[in-house]
């Protein structure tokens, strides 16, 4: 592919440059994983964007945009212990991660950095893996009071830590490095979290934050669909006036990331009753908690409840993974948009499959939410139904 090619200039080992600051923490070889800074290999005055996909959803950047950020990051790595770190480069990342601006390093590698970008499914591209000698911070970070205290305070639970940043319009990408970097929490239960988990761990702890105060609402009045498309990604949401119940559908297109050799759509799905989940959501993993999220928030702000059926279809346009932000970033923007309303739940439904590829009925085969919501429609007009 295209963007294995090299995206960035690096003459010599030792370089200044400016983080947005970024990091990276893996899982491979978990608990002694591959940890790093990434920055690009002089000052940039514009590095923020490199790291920033709430701003990346905004600007409407493409998968061509996002590529170019990445890819001027050099990831300067080296090994740890997510219990015990002991590399002093672990404190450098501690520190310029609580940064809300970008931050100037000076870098000593071992050798120039191999032009490659590995994708994950849930976070960021990672690109141009190097070995590190050294680093040093050299400015002061910018530190917001609230990130400063929670970091400082390790009688603060992780959980609370999280609720506490994000109710103080801390973006959830800082959030989420903050958390993967291991400065949030009690202190005999801080550690390294690789960013895949911690992405999810955010979203989930953030939405059962939200879902708490979301029940105490009344229900919505009308059936109402709202859509969104983004980099090859759309996405419809059906809330239904229900008690809270929620479900996250993905078809995954032929030629599409996931599905690339397939001939036919595969679907996959995850159900969450009103009483939670117990178990992680294995068929459609982050996505289930990072679309849960922007539905919740959207719930809080008009004080109702509802029960919601999120169908993704993630379309030959997408053709290689960017980060599950953007499935948070879209379906958060998609309640910015007026929603179609509908007085019966078979006019809803209809307007839905009217907006799909595939036929509805795949759909209606595959979700336990509808199958719970049309049996509950029965059994109250079986009990409304004048007795003979």
């Amino acid at each position: 592919m295209k963007y294995w090619k090299k995206t960035v200039e690096v003459t010599k080992e030792n370089f200044m440059g400016t983080t947005p600051p970024s990091i990276f923490v893996g899982r491979n070889f978990y608990p002694k994983v591959f940890v790093g800074v990434l920055t690009p290999p002089e000052r940039e005055e514009d590095a923020w964007l490199f790291d920033y996909p709430e701003k990346w959803y905004e600007i409407n950047a493409s998968i061509d945009d996002i590529m170019r950020f990445r890819g001027r990051l050099i990831y300067t790595r080296w090994r740890e212990n997510v219990f015990n770190p002991k590399q002093n480069f672990t404190e450098v990342m501690q520190e310029s991660v609580m940064s809300k601006k970008p931050i100037d390093l000076e870098v000593w590698l071992k050798r120039k950095p191999i032009f490659r970008v590995n994708f994950d499914v849930w976070a960021t591209p990672i690109g141009n893996p190097a070995k590190i000698k050294d680093i040093k911070l050299v400015d002061n970070p910018k530190v917001e009071r609230k990130v400063e205290y929670l970091v400082s305070d390790t009688d603060v639970k992780a959980v609370e830590a999280v609720n506490e940043l994000y109710f103080h319009r801390i973006e959830i990408s800082r959030i989420q490095k903050m958390f993967s970097a291991g400065i949030l929490g009690m202190k005999t239960e801080r550690k390294l979290v690789p960013l895949r988990w911690a992405i999810t761990a955010v979203h989930d702890t953030i939405g059962k934050s939200l879902l708490e105060t979301v029940k105490t609402f009344p229900e919505i009045n009308n059936f109402m669909v709202f859509e969104n498309t983004y980099i090859g990604n759309h996405y419809l949401i059906l809330l239904i006036p229900n008690t809270y119940q929620y479900e996250l559908i993905e078809i995954k297109y032929p030629k599409s990331v996931w599905n690339v050799y397939g001939k036919e759509p595969s679907v996959f799905s995850d159900y969450e009753p009103y009483c939670g989940r117990k178990r992680y959501a294995d068929n459609t993993g982050g996505a289930f908690y990072a679309g849960r999220l922007g539905v919740l928030e959207f719930l809080k702000k008009v004080k109702r409840q509802a029960s919601v059926l999120i169908i993704r279809e993630v379309t030959e346009k997408y053709t290689i993974p960017v980060g599950i932000w953007q499935m948070q970033e879209t379906i958060r923007h998609a309640f910015d948009k007026k929603p179609r309303v509908f007085e019966t739940f078979e006019d809803s439904l209809n307007f839905v499959s009217s907006k799909l590829s595939i036929p509805f009925g795949r759909i209606e085969r595959k979700s336990k939410l509808l199958r719970v919501i049309k049996q509950q429609r029965k059994i109250t007009k079986f009990i409304s139904s004048p007795t003979k």
